[in-house]
C-alpha cells in the first residue's frame, strides 16, 4: 500500500494547502526586477502571441525558472509556452478572474506568526520583523488565534 493511499483525504487536503501556502510565501521576483536576458528566452518564444497569452506565459516561465529546483531555461520556456497553449485551449474567449489568494496568503501567515510565535517564546518583536509586521499586529494576531482555538476546543466538550 501506497503512503498516499493511507493518508486520509482531510489529512491530504490540508497538506496540500500547507504546500500551496508555502507557494505563495515564497519570495518570488517580480517581472521589474528581471532584466531582458533573464526573460529573453520566453520573449522570444511567444513573439507573435497576442499579449494577454505572453503575459500569461511570462508569469509561468518565472514561476518556474525561480522554483528551487528549476528547470533549464530552454526547458521552463517549453513548458509555460505548452502550459499557456493548455489554457487558452481550455478557456479562450473566456474572461476569468484570478483572485489573488489573500485568504490563502491570510490564512499562511497567521499560521507562519503562530509557528515563530512558538519557535521564538513569544518574542513578538522578532516574528515581526521576520514576518513584516509590527510587534502590535502580531500579538493581535495571536490573540484572535488563541480566540478561535478556544472556541475550537470548548465545542468538542461534552457539556451535557
Amino acid at each position: 500500500m501506497t503512503e498516499a493511499a493511507t493518508l486520509d483525504p482531510a489529512a491530504e487536503a490540508a497538506a496540500t494547502e500547507a504546500a500551496d501556502v508555502d507557494l505563495l510565501l515564497t519570495e518570488r521576483p517580480d517581472l521589474a526586477d528581471l532584466t531582458l536576458e533573464q526573460i529573453a528566452p520566453i520573449e522570444l518564444r511567444t513573439a507573435g502571441w497576442p499579449e494577454s497569452w505572453r503575459d500569461l506565459a511570462r508569469s509561468l516561465y518565472i514561476t518556474l525558472v525561480t522554483r528551487p529546483q528549476a528547470p533549464a531555461a530552454r526547458d521552463a520556456c517549453a513548458l509555460a509556452a505548452e502550459l499557456m497553449i493548455g489554457i487558452a485551449a481550455d478557456m479562450g474567449g473566456m474572461q476569468p478572474y484570478i483572485n489573488v489568494g489573500s485568504e490563502l496568503q491570510r490564512s499562511g501567515k497567521i499560521t507562519r506568526v503562530i509557528a515563530l510565535l512558538r519557535a521564538y517564546r513569544q518574542d513578538y518583536d522578532r516574528v515581526g520583523k521576520e514576518v513584516g509586521l509590527t510587534a502590535r499586529h502580531v500579538r493581535r494576531i495571536e490573540a484572535s488565534w488563541l480566540r478561535q482555538e478556544r472556541a475550537r476546543r470548548q465545542r468538542d466538550l461534552p457539556l451535557e
